[in-house]
């Protein structure tokens, strides 16, 4: 019976989903490229959410023509999710590449990937209110996503 428990209250404390409308926003803490810890704030405005490559294009080519401090002035993350990606690659290559970005990116990993929702080739909008999920919306256009911050 003990060992029942236990094992149940393991499964619930490992079990996670993604975000949902109504959701409180995250409260985890997630690495940048600089391997600097960030807590999402409750004053977030928006979340934006790259699942692959094509996404994450989208986004980076989006901020790098924006003055630096984009994100923070519009309260806002960027979180991609490299967890798919080998090792080696994201060790070697990605991050290297990502350190000479003027912005941070939120990095999922095997522990926090299933925590935002995802599509391939789209980037997750996720709109927060008043420290909630108010909206999500899926988006794979730079137009849509200058839409996002007007």
């Amino acid at each position: 019976m003990k060992n029942c428990l236990f094992l149940i209250l393991l499964l619930c404390t490992t079990y996670s989903h993604a975000l949902s409308v109504g959701d409180a926003t995250p409260t985890f803490t997630i690495n940048d490229q600089f391997e600097k810890s960030h807590t999402i704030k409750t004053d977030t405005k928006t979340i934006l959410v790259a699942g692959d490559k094509d996404a994450s294009t989208i986004i980076r080519d989006f901020l790098l023509a924006k003055e630096k401090g984009f994100l923070e002035q519009k309260q806002s993350y960027y979180v991609a999710d490299i967890s798919g990606m080998p090792s080696l690659i994201s060790r070697f290559i990605a991050l290297p590449k990502m350190k000479k970005y003027p912005f941070s990116i939120l990095l999922l990993d095997d522990a926090t990937k299933d925590q935002f929702s995802k599509k391939e080739g789209e980037i997750t909008v996720y709109t927060v209110v008043e420290g909630k999920i108010s909206t999500i919306k899926y988006i794979s256009t730079a137009t849509e996503l200058a839409a996002v911050f007007k």
